[in-house]
């Protein structure tokens, strides 16, 4: 993943695609996880830190996808972090997902860091809504 503007190049695969050669939606989320995971990576942090406790998990609560253009097997596409909105226990990323320059996807995507013991949300750690707050700053403020 680019740093200066949390990018990256993706290819779309026969896999990421439905029976029309379109990308399945599922598709699209998994792609979303794993830029995710090399953000939190950028960052210092890792989801392997949050399933073995070292740092809150933050599952995703909500998500939705705009599709505005059909994305093929073969295409293509820019992927970036075009915004953040920065919660006490959760915050909500927007991928744009551009073709030849345009969007033709937007994912959404909130998590929230919750305290597995409780079973409730908790605040975000310091070490990491500072690296939201960072984030936040390179990108956009939504909400």
């Amino acid at each position: 993943m680019n740093i200066a503007d949390f990018s990256e190049h993706i290819v779309v695969r026969l896999a990421h695609t439905d029976a029309a050669g379109v990308i399945f939606y599922p598709k699209l989320f998994e792609i979303e996880q794993e830029l995710f995971e090399r953000w939190l990576e950028l960052g210092g942090f890792s989801v392997r830190a949050m399933l073995d406790g070292r740092l809150k998990p933050t599952p995703i609560v909500h998500c939705d996808a705009d599709y505005l253009r059909p994305v093929r097997t073969g295409d293509r596409l820019t992927a970036r972090l075009m915004g953040v909105e920065i919660g006490r226990s959760g915050y909500t990323f927007v991928w744009n997902f551009l073709l030849d320059g345009e969007v033709a996807l937007r994912a959404k995507v909130k998590r929230v860091a919750i305290d597995l013991e409780a079973g409730a949300s908790t605040e975000l750690p310091e070490a990491f809504r500072a690296w939201l707050e960072q984030t936040q700053s390179r990108t956009n403020r939504i909400g």
